[in-house]
């Protein structure tokens, strides 16, 4: 061979060493490798998104999503979160690493960039996925502000597609875990409905369920509580108003509804009921039926740990049906299985009694 075409055969392997090069480089200012085809998945609204094959960073952005990551053992892999941990002292108690975490409640894309987040969970109705259009950065919503769920059957599939949406996008290691939190959701929501399902409506308290910071501010029209309560046994009286989820209600619609029991959720006390005289007369303050929702890693109106609420609701609202129901060894249980923290009898009823941990 001559000399020419030994230099021709260098410059074309020097071509192809580029061409390599450049295939393989991660281009941290994108956030991805441009050599991973990725995988396609549907997301909570069905957008169809193209994920890493190989998640290792991700921003917790749902409100919930950092409970989730718990929940699948992923925690190590949170670049960034929200601050609403940061009022739930249970969160840092069974996951201390949470600690570590960047908070960032507006998030910037460029930090994003910067700690080389692959993808973010965040909710359909924040503006999120808006910010991140630009950069490739996958944007994988978990859950949905309008068309919900509109009977507990879809309810039930969409909360468990909810979680293994988390356990697709995090891989085979949390897949499997989502898949035995989906068998227990079904073993827990049979064991309850199966007592409940054949009570007449006369049979049914009616349920508000005020979720705070004021009494009138409740999660209505096909909301997880909506749904929980009537799996639970309970008509929930907000079933029937014009907005989906999270609202608030006038004082005279509270009034007209009289519930016979009311679930107070994400404060710390029943006052913003039974200490406003307005509501004085409401059957359930008269009759001593108002009660103060458990609170642990997560708010249970909205997050995994909403399976214990179904079952608190059934308590509270049927104790003659679930005498056999222990919500301490419950909440034991769940903590001890998906969490991998072993509660005492006292931490377990203080997180019943929406207490925080006793170092706290």
């Amino acid at each position: 061979m001559d000399k020419r075409g030994i230099v021709a055969i260098i410059a074309v392997l020097a071509v192809i060493a580029i061409i390599s090069a450049s295939i393989n480089i991660d281009h941290s200012s994108k956030g991805i490798k441009t050599s991973d085809p990725g995988i396609r998945i549907a997301d909570q609204e069905g957008r169809i998104v193209t994920i890493p094959t190989n998640v290792t960073r991700v921003a917790a952005l749902a409100g919930q999503s950092y409970e989730k990551l718990i929940l699948l053992n992923q925690t190590d892999k949170m670049a960034v979160t929200l601050s609403a941990w940061t009022n739930l002292p249970w969160s840092s108690k069974i996951a201390p690493q949470l600690k570590n975490i960047s908070i960032e409640d507006d998030p910037n894309v460029e930090d994003l960039i910067r700690k080389k987040v692959q993808v973010v969970f965040c909710l359909s109705y924040d503006g999120n996925k808006e910010k991140l259009n630009s950069s490739n950065i996958s944007v994988v919503i978990t859950q949905k502000n309008s068309g919900n769920p509109e009977n507990i059957d879809s309810f039930t599939k969409y909360l468990k597609q909810e979680i293994a949406l988390y356990g697709e996008v995090m891989g085979p290691d949390a897949k499997k875990i989502a898949d035995e939190w989906g068998a227990y959701f079904d073993q827990k929501a049979n064991y309850v409905t199966s007592r409940t399902a054949n009570l007449t409506d006369s049979q049914c308290p009616t349920v508000y369920y005020a979720r705070g910071p004021d009494a009138i501010t409740t999660q209505g029209k096909y909301s997880y509580t909506q749904w929980y309560i009537e799996m639970a046994g309970g008509n929930c009286v907000a079933k029937n108003t014009s907005k989906e989820g999270l609202q608030s209600v006038t004082m005279e619609q509270l009034l007209a509804w009289n519930p016979d029991v009311i679930f107070v959720g994400r404060v710390n006390s029943t006052d913003i009921i039974t200490n406003d005289s307005r509501l004085s007369n409401i059957k359930a303050v008269k009759n001593n039926r108002v009660y103060l929702c458990p609170q642990g890693v997560a708010y249970w109106d909205g997050g995994a740990e909403g399976v214990l609420l179904m079952e608190y609701f059934a308590k509270s609202l049927h104790p003659e049906l679930f005498e056999d129901l222990n919500m301490t060894n419950e909440v034991k249980d769940y903590y001890s299985k998906f969490y991998h923290y072993n509660l005492t009898d006292d931490e377990a009823n203080r997180i019943l009694q929406h207490l925080p941990p006793a170092s706290t």
